[in-house]
């Protein structure tokens, strides 16, 4: 028996939604420490301010796109902690909401050191 799915009205996703999933995505990949605060020059390109920090999202034409922003453990390889990022970013989006996105930019921030203290 063939299934067929049958339209009976519209799904609409608010934007905070996507940001959010984005940003639990980002808490749970290893060597990631902590987001990072969006620098005041890309935060005053968006006039919605979000409540996860380190999340923007760029939703226009169709197209998702996220810069997020974070600062790094200092015992991991960066760049594949960066790929780890973009990839549970890309399928948290995909199999939570559905939607293409066409881009994840990572901007790494820092790296925590933690400094021993003299005892």
């Amino acid at each position: 028996m063939d299934e067929q799915t049958e339209s009976i009205g519209r799904i609409e996703v608010a934007p905070d939604v996507l940001v959010m999933i984005a940003y639990f995505a980002a808490q749970r990949v290893d060597g990631i420490a902590k987001m990072a605060a969006v620098p005041a020059d890309a935060a005053r390109l968006f006039r919605r301010h979000s409540r996860y920090d380190g999340v923007v999202l760029d939703f226009a034409d169709d197209k998702v796109r996220f810069d997020i922003y974070v600062i790094m453990a200092p015992e991991v390889n960066i760049m594949e902690a960066s790929q780890a990022l973009q990839t549970a970013v890309v399928e948290a989006i995909d199999t939570m909401v559905g939607l293409p996105v066409e881009a994840v930019n990572i901007h790494v921030e820092d790296v925590i050191y933690v400094q021993e203290t003299a005892g």
